[in-house]
């Protein structure tokens, strides 16, 4: 009998999975939304903060007089949700007051300092797991634009002139 500490030769294929899936989401879908904050809003880049296990990252971009933004990937064992995650001070949260489809505190680990919206993947579009690729890449690409919209709206983001 194994023990469930035992390693099985599946584990390398989970493993191999695990990272094509990463692949995917760093090479497209986070390259999108890079490109859509680099052409629409005021924002410098950064990569300070590096992918994790938990947490992919792809770049940061510092919002001038703001604090940092964040469009970050959290996958577990058994799910794969989006993050847009916001700095924000005590003041400028303070200033949102009660809002509904504002930030609010990002529940991941190493990311629970952070603000800012988060969705499993499955409930970014309604039928997401049945659209083909281009479409799936579309639907988070237009998720993280909902966010970053709703910043700027705000006054946290400033949009490019």
């Amino acid at each position: 009998m194994l023990l469930p500490e035992c390693l099985r030769v599946s584990d390398a294929a989970v493993v191999a999975r695990f990272l094509q899936i990463r692949t995917l989401i760093h090479d497209h879908p986070l390259a999108r939304v890079e490109r859509h904050i680099i052409d629409r809003y005021a924002v410098e880049p950064t990569r300070r903060i590096t992918p994790t296990l938990v947490g992919h990252v792809r770049a940061g971009f510092v919002r001038p007089g703001e604090g940092e933004l964040w469009p970050v990937v959290f996958m577990t064992t058994v799910d794969i949700s989006l993050g847009l995650c916001v700095e924000l001070s005590a003041e400028r949260v303070a200033d949102l007051g009660t809002t509904i489809n504002g930030p609010q505190r990002i529940r991941h680990r190493g990311w629970d300092t952070w603000w800012g919206w988060e969705r499993p993947l499955g409930q970014v579009r309604a039928g997401f797991f049945d659209l083909d690729a281009a479409s799936q890449e579309d639907a988070i690409v237009a998720w993280f634009g909902e966010g970053l919209e709703w910043l700027a709206g705000a006054g946290l983001l400033r949009r490019k002139a």
